[in-house]
């Protein structure tokens, strides 16, 4: 195929892409439920990968980057406003930052090595978008009356995982968490045995000498009796189990329950997820603490920032980690061409300077 043509049909698939990448952002900020960035993170990995190949084989400079800034301004559409356009602005100036990045390292190689250029470029590529999408959001935000819609990133599994082995870094009843089907009702049993355990170890854990005479009141005792009574004791503290009646559990349960309740702003029945319920209470705390109701006013400049900064510090944390796939995926785009001929790679002989 005519290298023109590839230029051609990129071309036009990265602007396609783009207007619905912008598109589902808006989507997002606007329409008040939709809370899910899922698609919008596929459809910006798919065009962060036409950008890449955009870079890496456009021959013209002048055509790449018209098509770059293109892509980036078509945002303007969906939003407006000027703090929208000063974003997508700064946005393409760090876009044309790391294209240059990119092909500068791709001229400096003897050997080519896709992989490498491309990471030249990442942060200023991250940071485009980051910054493009959070103004996206400060524009909408700043004018809305009512709740903001605090942006909310589901990534099912993956972040349940990673935020359940944060918390049982930090409590050791989380543990039981690695078990995704344990049901409310189960975590508090579960959490109240680990409880008495960990008192009766302690008490275990007490000197044997204390032990005694705590217990018996005794002293004196000789050395045969003193470890009679120790070993005693230990087979009485192991043989002890921790077992609540069935009127017993069913209080615990019911007062458990009724506190989950209040805390997640609605009635928990027991037969739950636990690792669902700790996911929608830390979601509902971070709205209440970021998004207060204030109907009818308009917010102020300054929350409005504080949420767009988070916005953009949120985007750059998942940019980073997306970029992986992003380069991974453009890579193999590259090597499918190559290997179907669509693209060649030729070896030339160039003059270099060296200190003599």
């Amino acid at each position: 195929m005519n290298r023109r043509k590839i230029e051609l049909i990129l071309g036009l698939l990265t602007i396609l892409t783009a207007i619905f990448s912008w598109w589902s952002v808006a989507r997002i900020i606007e329409v008040n439920g939709s809370s899910s960035w899922i698609f919008s993170m596929a459809f910006f990995i798919v065009f962060l990968t036409l950008i890449c190949l955009d870079i890496v084989l456009f021959k013209d400079i002048v055509y790449l980057e018209l098509l770059l800034l293109s892509s980036m301004i078509s945002g303007i559409i969906f939003i407006g406003g000027w703090w929208h356009a000063l974003g997508l602005l700064v946005g393409a100036y760090f876009l044309l930052l790391s294209s240059r990045k990119i092909r500068r390292d791709f001229e400096l190689n003897v050997k080519i090595d896709f992989l490498k250029s491309l990471r030249t470029g990442k942060f200023f590529l991250i940071m485009a978008f980051s910054v493009a999408i959070a103004a996206q959001y400060f524009s909408v935000i700043r004018l809305l009356d009512g709740q903001i819609l605090i942006p909310r990133f589901e990534t099912g599994d993956i972040s349940n995982k990673v935020t359940f082995k944060i918390l049982s870094s930090f409590d050791p009843n989380f543990k039981v968490l690695e078990n995704e089907n344990i049901t409310v009702d189960e975590f508090i049993l579960q959490s109240q045995k680990n409880q008495i355990d960990k008192e009766n170890q302690s008490f275990l854990d007490l000197n044997p000498t204390q032990i005694i005479k705590q217990e018996l009141n005794i002293q004196n005792l000789s050395i045969e009796d003193q470890k009679e009574i120790q070993q005693q004791i230990k087979e009485k503290m192991v043989a002890m189990s921790f077992e609540l009646n069935a009127e017993e559990q069913q209080l615990l349960l019911q007062e458990s329950r009724r506190q989950l309740s209040l805390l997640v702003g609605r009635e928990v029945q027991g037969t739950e997820k636990i690792s669902s319920l700790i996911s929608d209470l830390i979601g509902k705390k971070i709205e209440n603490a970021l998004s207060p109701n204030v109907a009818g006013q308009q917010k102020s400049s300054s929350v409005a920032v504080v949420l767009a900064g988070i916005l953009f510090l949120t985007v750059f944390s998942i940019g980073s980690l997306l970029g992986v796939i992003v380069f991974f995926l453009s890579w193999c785009v590259f090597k499918i061409m190559i290997h179907f001929s669509l693209l060649k790679i030729e070896t030339m002989i160039v003059e270099k300077e060296m200190i003599a």
